[in-house]
């Protein structure tokens, strides 16, 4: 029988791929990271359905599958006003990781990992990622912790340095120093909420490897996109090893505490080959007509309209960093009385809705979304043959649900590798069904990576997992009781001996009472 861990420190390692650490241990640019490869059973992690952050995080933290925990994109329709709003946790349907342990009366420390806003009530130190609208809103579970990270560790950020591709190398210097210094602030961090807490679980996230991910490629030349220019490739370099000096710190403080160690990716990471224009698709279908001349304007009046009440809301007291509810008439410039089908939101997957204003008849909707689903499945890039979209499917078929009770598209087309399904697209360009994008070189793939470093673990052994196959496997890997409802597997080939499992009913949560007060602040969500 194996012996159980005492702990379990989670490596949130966002978008990583052996495309990028294999080439890094090469170079010796990740020594830790390489050790902590070398002692383990490694593997694939395969993502969500779609890979995008907001969903594959959620399934990591409650071992299900998007129908189950119901997040499915960063946003979602409401179906009382039909306006469009971001995901947040809130929403998630099943407990989560931290819960669980909450309850179990475990501490747990969890540092800006996605879809921890608003943060849980739970013994220890939760501070919310990229979603939270700010970072007094990021440590709003903690503010003691707050106040000594403010003071301390002024580093310390949760938002994504990497937004877009520098233009200068004086700017990607900047921007290089900020990522340097917010993955070590990350560690310094972990290290204080540490002495804070008598932790089980602590999970620390690295948004940023994502973010430099989709913003320069090119420059890590770790395939055949790879560019060689002076100054830039050190740079990029740089970050990388700064996030391995940060890994180093956290594996040496899990060797002091006697925990486990579990790198984990949320999906892989690629050459982006070609955005794609959802719109364009259903408009080349006949299924979305654009705008006449006269109607131009009332499109347009909508987006100045939407885009002055969020500027006058930040302007408000306590109002920074709110993302406000948008209009889907604001986001989608077609002539509503014609268009059958449209793509109001969506990264990395076609999230297409039928127009029931146009299609009221569920035997005439039915159709629709055959025909959809044909338009996407059919979809190839004309220069490879390659296809768009890995899979199509009508949800409510699938999933068993009413897509519109839900907030959920009637359809989803999820992106192939390489490939970057996109709602939003610029007016002068809308006739074009695919092109190159140099600010984003590389997006999502769904293949990420696993490394677990645990008493009795079988090093050298190859894993292949799925990211809501990890909850029950650590739940299990710490003598707790996996609930039933989670629909992971544990991971018992990664062990010499067989894990003991024990099941149990899902726990139950109390409603937290600060969730309506801190939604009613605002929130927002970074687009990874």
């Amino acid at each position: 029988m194996p012996a159980s861990a005492s702990r379990v420190l989670f490596l949130g390692l966002d978008g990583g791929t052996m495309s990028v650490l294999a080439p890094g241990f090469e170079r010796g640019l990740m020594p830790n990271l390489a050790s902590l490869w070398r002692r383990s059973a490694t593997g694939v992690l395969r993502s969500s359905e779609p890979m995008v952050t907001p969903v594959a995080w959620t399934s990591f933290a409650t071992g299900c599958t998007p129908p189950t925990h119901g997040i499915h994109e960063f946003y979602y329709v409401d179906p009382s006003d039909r306006t469009i709003r971001s995901n947040h946790a809130g929403r998630v349907r099943v407990p989560t990781l931290w819960q669980i342990l909450g309850a179990a009366g475990r501490e747990i420390v969890s540092l800006n990992l996605p879809m921890t806003y608003p943060p849980p009530q739970v013994p220890g130190v939760v501070v919310a990622g990229s979603d939270a609208p700010g970072l007094t809103w990021a440590f709003a579970q903690c503010p003691d912790f707050a106040a000594e990270i403010f003071e301390q560790v002024p580093d310390y950020t949760h938002k994504i340095v990497w937004k877009k591709r520098p233009r200068t190398l004086e700017d990607l210097q900047s921007q290089a120093e900020k990522n340097r210094a917010t993955f070590h602030a990350q560690a310094e961090a972990a290290e204080r909420a540490d002495a804070r807490t008598d932790w089980s679980a602590m999970m620390v996230h690295f948004h940023n490897l994502d973010s430099l991910q989709h913003r320069l490629w090119p420059y890590l030349d770790v395939d055949e996109t790879g560019v060689r220019e002076k100054g830039w490739n050190v740079e990029v370099e740089s970050c990388l090893k700064a996030l391995d000096d940060s890994a180093g710190r956290l594996m040496e403080l899990a060797s002091k505490r006697d925990a486990a160690v579990v790198a984990v990716s949320d999906h892989g990471f690629g050459p982006c080959k070609a955005l794609v224009n959802v719109n364009g698709l259903m408009r080349q279908a006949g299924l979305q007509r654009g705008l006449l001349y006269g109607t131009r304007f009332k499109y347009r009046a909508q987006r100045l309209g939407d885009r002055f009440h969020r500027w006058m809301t930040r302007r408000a007291p306590g109002g920074a960093g709110r993302r406000l509810p948008r209009s889907i008439e604001g986001q989608v410039g077609c002539d509503w009385k014609r268009t059958a089908v449209y793509a109001p939101f969506g990264q990395l997957s076609g999230c297409l809705f039928v127009n029931r204003a146009v299609v009221p008849h569920e035997a005439a909707a039915e159709r629709v979304r055959a025909e959809v689903i044909e338009i996407c499945r059919d979809a190839r890039d004309p220069e490879t043959g390659a296809d768009l979209f890995r899979d199509v499917f009508d949800v409510a078929e699938r999933y068993g649900i009413d897509p519109a009770a839900e907030g959920l598209p009637d359809v989803l087309a999820l992106s192939a590798d390489g490939y970057q399904a996109q709602a939003k697209w610029g007016v002068t360009l809308r006739n074009e069904l695919l092109r190159p994008d140099p600010n984003l070189p590389a997006t999502h793939y769904m293949d990420g990576i696993i490394a677990i470093d645990a008493p009795d673990i079988k090093p050298g052994v190859h894993l292949h997992a799925n990211l809501h196959d990890i909850a029950p496997t650590a739940l299990t890997m710490l003598g707790l009781r996996v609930p039933e409802s989670m629909e992971g597997r544990v991971l018992h080939e990664a062990f010499e001996n067989p894990l003991h499992v024990r099941y149990g009913a899902r726990p139950v949560i109390e409603p937290d009472p600060r969730f309506e007060a801190l939604l009613a602040a605002g929130f927002g969500a970074e687009c990874d």
